[in-house]
């Protein structure tokens, strides 16, 4: 893979840059920078390089110069450019005219320009260019299917073969099935590329061309059979593909190396999914979940309808599901975005035997679980759940979900109503519960029949009214705390003193106060049931 000089100098980066002579020769193909400074070094360039020089070796020395010129054009060099304005101010009419002769360009370079960024920049250009090509708009895994997946990992080899000009074979280890582009290379070699150990029955030398992705260049001692570069492709420990690259007649280059790099974490990342797929099915079973909850199933027939995609469903739609709902706190965190962080860190921890899941909306999770009817399901969710926010929170970070628990219904034709009390289980656990991050139905007891939409001030008489003094208090929250931590301490001061950090007097003492600013007999059972209460709906009322 190269990029031709015009390509450089047409990039903005290089909109200074102009071209002194040879401008005929601007297709000429870059494949590398190198600095030429001393009086032999360009005796060992081996061509296709952008040459960079100061000039300094040329000022008076036209000769020189010229022999310089030539070597560089007869050794295939792609252009040479010189920082004009520091030694020679002007470039002899000889050197322009042999420049136009060969058509090899001679470029002037700005005087303030630093080296490395010029090499970065022709790094820049070459490598974004392989990129805008081997990318096309990304497809969201939940839309692609096992076929799709490998069709594009075959675009990718396509286009790796087209920018580096050299065949390409990529091999499933596990099938042993090989796929060559393009179709017309005939490989005659005839040999088992499989195993991961490089050992074949000739006789041949190894090269190690980059180390951390464990790429070696293979070169067989029988002239017969053409050199090729070998790349594993590993995942989770295993070898799984393998991509042979043909040096059939040159071998690659600085730029193509890094293209083939580009490739490989592209074609490593489309594997992972892959391996996700057909693992857990590879999808999140969207549609059938969003017809379940909102009660469009009337038959098993439907399901199967939505089930038709899926190769092999693990639950069993005939027995009994719980439906919990998973919903992010944190309004700008997308589930949908976060597709795969969730797969990977939810389908750790949960049974996929046992459990479907769809994103039912931007900030949704529903999971469905089948259940088998014994004691103590819901306490084991709970505590499983517990697990999955804490993979949650560290796979994504920072999106305070909650998790509310529906209770058993008999098949997925009816987990609408599951649903509906995973629903309320957040709203109103929310109120009841506080910070508690997991809550099931069955926790609400008799508040879970409130409809927290229906809740409005007059609901709660005089309650509301009588702590209305504490609200409009210089040190409302403070004193609000007290009240709260001292009813769910059941009215021991010692218990609320501990909780609160504060000492048992200054209890005593804010209760007092509390109760002759509000008239509130907390010593009345039920006065302080109904204040509980209202103070657990209190940011809903007010």
């Amino acid at each position: 893979m190269g990029i031709q000089v015009k390509e450089i100098l047409n990039d903005k980066y290089f909109r200074d840059y102009s071209v002194i002579a040879g401008a005929e020769g601007l297709g000429r193909e870059v494949q590398a920078v190198a600095l030429f400074d001393a009086p032999d070094g360009y005796l060992w360039f081996k061509g296709k390089e952008f040459v960079l020089s100061t000039g300094f070796l040329f000022s008076g020395k036209t000769d020189y110069f010229k022999d310089v010129i030539k070597f560089l054009h007869k050794n295939g060099s792609a252009a040479m450019g010189i920082k004009k304005d520091r030694y020679i101010h002007e470039v002899p009419k000889e050197i322009i005219d042999l420049c136009n002769e060969l058509s090899f360009p001679l470029i002037n370079i700005p005087y303030d320009e630093a080296w490395i960024d010029v090499i970065n920049a022709v790094n820049s250009i070459a490598i974004n260019r392989f990129i805008s090509r081997i990318i096309d708009k990304p497809s969201t895994q939940s839309s692609m299917t096992p076929k799709d997946f490998r069709m594009k990992i075959r675009d990718i080899i396509h286009k790796l073969s087209i920018e580096i000009k050299m065949p390409i074979t990529i091999i499933d280890v596990t099938s042993r099935k090989a796929y060559t582009y393009p179709p017309i290379f005939e490989n005659n070699h005839h040999v088992d590329f499989t195993d991961s150990i490089e050992n074949y029955d000739f006789d041949f030398s190894k090269e190690t061309v980059c180390d951390k992705l464990n790429i070696t260049r293979i070169t067989p001692l029988d002239s017969d059979k053409c050199p090729w570069i070998s790349i594993p492709l590993v995942l989770r420990g295993r070898l799984v593909r393998k991509i042979i690259i043909w040096e059939s007649d040159e071998r690659i280059d600085y730029y193509s190396l890094l293209s083939i790099r580009i490739a490989t974490a592209l074609l490593t990342e489309i594997l992972e999914q892959l391996y996700i797929y057909q693992n857990f099915e590879g999808r999140y079973y969207d549609d059938l979940i969003k017809a379940a909850i909102n009660g469009e199933l009337d038959s098993f027939g439907r399901v199967k309808e939505f089930l038709g995609n899926i190769e092999k469903i693990r639950v069993e739609v005939e027995k009994p599901f719980i439906v919990s709902c998973i919903e992010s706190g944190d309004g700008n965190i997308n589930l949908i975005n976060k597709r795969e962080e969730i797969y990977k860190s939810v389908l750790s921890i949960l049974d996929h035997n046992k459990n479907i899941y769809g994103i039912v909306d931007d900030d949704k999770i529903v999971i469905l679980t089948q259940v088998d009817g014994e004691p103590g399901q819901i306490k084991r969710l709970k505590s499983d759940y517990k697990m999955v926010l804490e993979k949650l929170n560290e796979t994504i970070g920072g999106c305070n979900c909650r998790i509310g628990v529906g209770t058993a219904v008999e098949d997925v034709l009816s987990v609408k109503r599951s649903f509906i009390e995973a629903l309320k289980a957040l709203e109103v656990g929310k109120y009841i519960y506080g910070d508690r991050s997991v809550v099931a139905f069955e926790d609400l007891g008799p508040f879970g029949l409130l409809r927290l939409e229906n809740i409005q001030r007059r609901d709660f008489g005089s309650n509301f009214d009588k702590i209305m003094p504490l609200l409009n208090h210089d040190n409302s929250e403070e004193l609000l705390e007290t009240l709260q931590a001292y009813l769910e301490s059941e009215s021991n001061f010692n218990i609320a003193s501990n909780r609160l950090f504060l000492h048992t007097n200054t209890v005593r003492y804010r209760i007092a106060k509390i109760q002759e600013m509000c008239d509130i007999d907390l010593n009345d059972p039920m006065e302080r049931l109904k204040t509980e209460i209202t103070l657990k709906f209190l940011e809903l009322i007010r």
